[in-house]
């Protein structure tokens, strides 16, 4: 059983990775066991799993099927492990996360370390990126995600609220003027996403539609955004939980607050529906909705 249960694990990391060496390296088994693994499903099921060539290897339709039934064995073999955390008062183990890169940097890490004190057998794996991933197929507890949520698959919980803000350096200011009004953004220098990685318009209330901008740099990053915002290279507009701080200290300046698009992107924290959610999960989350619930960023 322990055997049969191994190969499972072995040919999900595999559909994973996309590559028996690297499914090795993250369990930690040398390629001559991996290899077996499969081996051993396959003899068992009559069939080939994988489409193997010299570049690249892909699931056979065989192991598509079988990848849906293995992922429920894994996960739920997750759930009975987890089941020795309701022995104990203090809830322990490994809490794998992903977030968005500025909402990790700017809002995630600096609660962490107050978490982690409070729950000193907890171990935090923060992943970073911006795809919107599958939590069930990635091995991920709990994904943060911006905007309206459409996974039925998965229990979603909402912690808090952002707004997208205008905002430059004083020393910009001081150079180039405060637009009045966004039709003056027009003579400023904008800096904006890269249009082929993140898409966030201009938007204002007085406008119908998006407002073109142009400047002189662009990043898929807000926090390159920022850095250069608070070196006076241009205006930019960003997540109010990127810049909250460095408005507060005067660094960076609010602009065209009257008229700002009311709307608010809600951030959701979501994981996988289990029969009894692990107790590391609901801590972890109850943790972040009392940070964050009741918070004005700006």
């Amino acid at each position: 059983m322990t055997d049969s249960f191994q190969d499972i694990r072995v040919f999900a990391q595999i559909a994973k990775s996309g590559s028996f060496t690297a499914a090795g390296r993250e369990l930690a088994l040398n390629p001559s066991t991996v290899s077996k693994c499969v081996s051993r499903l396959e003899k068992k099921f009559g069939v080939r799993l994988f489409n193997r060539t010299t570049h690249s290897v892909r699931l056979s339709e065989e192991g598509k099927m079988l990848l849906e039934k293995a992922l429920i064995v894994i996960d739920a073999m997750s759930d009975a492990d987890s089941l020795k955390e309701g022995f104990s008062s203090t809830p322990s183990g490994r809490l794998r996360v992903y977030a968005l890169p500025a909402f990790a940097l700017f809002q995630l890490a600096p609660v962490l370390p107050e978490f982690l004190t409070a729950y000193p057998g907890m171990e935090i794996d923060v992943q970073l990126g911006t795809e919107n991933i599958d939590s069930i197929s990635t091995d991920i507890d709990v994904v943060f995600r911006f905007g309206q949520i459409r996974d039925s698959s998965l229990i979603s919980r909402k912690l808090a609220d952002s707004r997208w803000v205008v905002c430059a350096a004083p020393s910009y200011l001081e150079r180039f003027g405060y637009p009045e009004n966004p039709g003056e953004l027009s003579r400023h220098n904008c800096l904006g996403f890269s249009l082929e990685t993140f898409r966030q318009p201009w938007m204002f209330r007085t406008i119908s539609g998006e407002l073109p901008i142009k400047g002189s740099a662009k990043s898929n990053h807000a926090p390159m955004l920022r850095e250069l915002a608070l070196r006076g290279v241009g205006i930019i507009r960003v997540a109010d939980f990127v810049v909250s701080n460095d408005m507060r200290d005067g660094n960076l300046v609010p602009l065209l607050t009257d008229f700002a698009s009311e709307a608010t992107e809600p951030l959701y924290a979501l994981y996988q529906p289990q029969p009894k959610q692990a107790q590391r999960i609901r801590v972890f989350i109850d943790f972040l909705y009392r940070k964050f619930s009741h918070q004005t960023w700006i």
